[in-house]
């Protein structure tokens, strides 16, 4: 059983708003996620440099905290009588109020006078940073703190950690990745009397990473070498992603370049863009990390793919209440031709049967005049009498004019023959035009 008109028609409909459907489905999604993608990249780049707009803004802080406690009467008059408890309250107060790390007072050997951390003994001499200052000049950079200098400032412990490998195997580190400022001490005379140093540790610490985060969203992270040791990135579990190695900014720390693209971390994908960390002499030191979630681009594509599907829909059924009508209307007009059609085909062939048994009398009516003649040529020749001679020869005069007529009427049915054969034929299309049309329209053999 073939498929009716009706039925091949809204099949032809539904399938052709189907497939343009579906074609601007695809088109629009992928449209959709590279629009979205290019957009997303070009927030995360704003927020990178956002991000490093914190970092540029502490590290700024640090500095002049560290420059105003430099110039400091009380920090010059303290150091200069040695009153180790009344600069080591002082630092604590500084360092305390201001968020930092470590506060440290040296004299112009590097010997420690006093830290904010507590009394420990010792000697920055070989640190650069202290040597620099101790020669009048203020600095204020990121560094790598030694183990050493750690352990002087009691910060050992915040530094270490071993960092998880892609191969599963752990490195561990104890240096600390910190912002670090100092400045010269002078006397009243402009001359060194020794020097302040103070700094963010950045190992564990979440402040920096947390203010941006809250600022900008998506995800920060600090980045010593190639591992993390501050981030709000989270873990399955809800913790931090901390302790453990970002193998997208590898190249990073070797190439001295930033890094777009996507890295999974925690377990989830983001779009990022990793930049490097370098001090002021432009050594590459960690880096900042960056990131959105690519799950929420995906929630945005769905969603938006969910619309389409819905107004799709909507759209389809509105063009399918349109097509039924017109398609019905259509069906309907044919299958009305289709039975006159074959009405007409059942009238010619009940013509063309007449036209045959008309024939048929023109030759009997043929033979009866020819047999008229032959009984008229038996009379004449027996000699019926001379009274019925006359009217004899007129019978055989209209039976000689019956002849020609006959002659014209059998050329004319002869004719009329061949046109009756033409007709069989065109009843014959006529019925197959018929059956098409019926079986067309109804999937029925007619």
């Amino acid at each position: 059983m073939k498929l009716s008109l009706r039925t091949r028609l809204l099949g032809t409909i539904v399938g052709a708003i189907v497939l343009c459907f579906l074609v601007t489905l695809i088109a629009s999604r992928i449209e959709l996620n590279n629009q979205l993608r290019s957009l997303a990249q070009t927030q995360v780049n704003n927020g990178a440099g956002a991000f490093g707009g914190y970092w540029d803004s502490r590290k700024d802080q640090i500095k002049l905290l560290v420059a105003q406690d430099a110039v400091s009467d009380t920090m010059r008059k303290a150091l200069q009588s040695k009153n180790v408890a009344a600069l080591q309250d002082q630092l604590s107060n500084a360092a305390r109020t201001s968020g930092l790390s470590f506060l440290t007072v040296v004299d112009t050997n590097g010997n420690v006078i006093a830290r904010a951390n507590g009394p420990a003994p010792g000697s920055l001499k070989s640190n650069d940073i202290v040597s620099r200052a101790l020669t009048g000049e203020t600095v204020s950079t990121a560094t790598l703190l030694s183990p050493a200098f750690l352990n002087g400032e009691g910060l050992a412990p915040q530094a270490q950690a071993d960092i998880k490998t892609a191969d599963g195997k752990s490195e561990h580190i104890d240096n600390g990745l910190a912002i670090v400022a100092a400045a010269p001490i002078s006397d009243a005379n402009e001359r060194t009397i020794g020097a302040i140093v103070g700094g963010v540790l950045m190992n564990h610490y979440y402040d920096l990473v947390d203010q941006a985060t809250h600022a900008l969203g998506g995800s920060s992270a600090i980045l010593e070498g190639d591992g993390l040791i501050s981030s709000t990135i989270q873990m399955p579990d809800g913790t931090r992603a901390v302790d453990q190695q970002v193998a997208a900014a590898q190249n990073v720390e070797k190439n001295d370049a930033p890094f777009s693209g996507v890295d999974t971390e925690g377990g989830t994908a983001y779009l990022v863009r990793i930049d490097p960390i370098t001090n002021d002499q432009n050594q590459v030191l960690g880096a900042r990390w960056y990131g959105i979630p690519l799950s929420t681009l995906d929630a945005i594509i769905n969603k938006t793919t969910l619309t389409l599907l819905i107004w799709g829909a909507i759209a389809a059924l509105l063009a399918l209440a349109l097509a039924i009508p017109i398609v019905q209307r259509l069906s309907d007009t044919l299958s009305k031709r289709s039975i006159q059609v074959r009405t007409a085909a059942k009238e010619l062939g009940v013509a063309i049967v007449g036209s045959e048994v008309s024939g048929d009398h023109v030759a009997m009516t043929k033979a009866a005049v020819e047999r008229l003649g032959t009984l008229l040529d038996e009379l004449e020749g027996q000699g019926q009498g001379a009274s019925g001679a006359p009217k004899i020869t007129e019978l055989k005069a209209v039976n000689a004019e019956l002849q020609g007529d006959m002659i014209v009427i059998d050329t004319l049915s002869q004719e009329m023959s061949n046109r009756m054969q033409q007709a069989v034929t065109r009843v014959q299309e006529l019925n197959d035009v018929a059956k098409g049309l019926s079986e067309l329209v109804t999937g029925e053999a007619g």
